[in-house]
């Protein structure tokens, strides 16, 4: 294995200028998806954890500002994120409290908010997927196009003459398969993540709604008898 490695480091360093070029940008685009798969992973992580909790809460039993501290205890959650706009903007406002299409209204645009802010930098593994095996070939043609120019040169067919360009096209070729494959798979992963997070929000939207049109319906009897009660005071 270490004569390997010692071996695989030799092809590399008597590649071509433009075949390390190509190494080079395949290693960035590597680092760059590895780096967006841990970050989405971590990310997508804590809003399955998140699920699970809100999965055994009903949200029809708190009212706003208890349901706020609730969520407090995961904030990064895309539900936590949108219920604090919708706390800001509706509830503490009060100035929209009991328009139904105004929440409803705030709950979509929250909604798309956080599931554009989930799904940024996804299509950076989308295009690292689709470039990196094309520009592997790049440096595959120019390897073997190296081998073709050292048989020209060197007037043999020996693998001494043409074994470095293949060495550096096939170097080019599995360095072009590591950046896209994890790039794909982290891909169709993170979409499936990410519809899961739409269910949720689209429920808690729902749940909030049907929770707030209740809040209401219990409040209105309440008022009325209030009002009652002051006239029969005035009289």
């Amino acid at each position: 294995m270490d004569n390997f490695t010692l071996d695989l480091i030799t092809l590399v360093r008597s590649a071509s200028g433009l075949a390390k070029v190509v190494l080079v940008i395949l290693l960035a685009l590597s680092v760059l998806t590895w780096g967006i798969i841990i970050e989405k992973a971590w990310i997508f992580w804590r809003g399955k954890k998140a699920r699970q909790n809100f999965a055994r809460i009903n949200w029809g039993k708190f009212e706003p500002e208890g349901l706020r501290k609730l969520l407090s205890a995961f904030p990064q959650s895309a539900v936590t994120r949108v219920y604090n706009k919708i706390f800001l903007e509706y509830f503490s406002a009060h100035r929209l409290e009991g328009d139904e299409d105004a929440l409803t209204r705030l709950l979509q645009k929250e909604g798309s908010a956080q599931l554009a802010r989930l799904e940024s930098r996804l299509g950076i593994l989308a295009s690292v997927g689709s470039a990196s095996p094309f520009i592997g070939l790049f440096g595959t043609v120019w390897g073997v196009m190296r081998s073709f120019l050292n048989i020209g040169t060197w007037g043999s067919t020996s693998i001494a003459v043409v074994a470095p360009g293949i060495a550096e096209a096939l170097i080019a070729t599995a360095a072009g398969l590591a950046a896209a494959i994890p790039a794909v798979v982290a891909y169709n992963y993170f979409l499936g993540k990410l519809k899961d997070e739409s269910r949720a929000l689209e429920e808690f939207s729902t749940d909030l709604i049907l929770a707030e049109r209740a809040r209401h319906r219990h409040r209105e009897p309440v008022l009325r008898g209030s009002e009652t009660a002051s006239k029969g005071l005035l009289r």
